[in-house]
């Protein structure tokens, strides 16, 4: 059997606070999956659509235990999905080299209502943009 692999666009990506949980996980590189991506304040939320791109990168766990330890910190229940704050499916990631894997991602299922897009697809680039904007309702989604 194959190793899973998993795809990061928000707190678990390199230097945010929940990349150690990576640690045993094989880099793939960067990628993008087809969506958008919302600022729900202190973490993303990808939902997929053909429409837009979001940005992240690409991992082969290696730990076979490490899904359910993700499901947990991810606020998802498999057995109570519409109970679960994101849900984890498989969705097809581009590789920076072109390549198209199947990976999982957890997707938000929550309410979109307060969300605020994020058009460039990429957590990282918008939390430096949100450090300098002086868009106020940037600056909200700081506090």
């Amino acid at each position: 059997m194959e190793p899973d692999v998993l795809f990061v666009y928000g707190s678990l990506l390199p230097g945010l606070p929940l990349h150690p949980l990576l640690a045993s996980a094989v880099p793939l590189g960067p990628g993008q999956i087809p969506g958008r991506l919302y600022d729900l304040g202190d973490y993303p939320g990808a939902v997929t659509t053909p429409h837009g791109r979001v940005h992240g990168e690409a991992y082969r766990l290696r730990d076979p235990g490490l899904l359910r330890r993700l499901d947990d910190e991810e606020g998802y229940d498999p057995a109570d999905e519409a109970g679960s704050l994101y849900v984890r499916r498989r969705v097809p990631v581009t590789l920076a080299d072109g390549r198209v894997i199947a990976a999982w991602a957890y997707l938000y299922a929550g309410p979109l209502a307060q969300a605020v897009p994020i058009p460039s697809g990429d957590w990282r680039r918008h939390l430096a943009d949100r450090r300098t904007s002086p868009n106020p309702r940037a600056q909200r989604r700081q506090a």
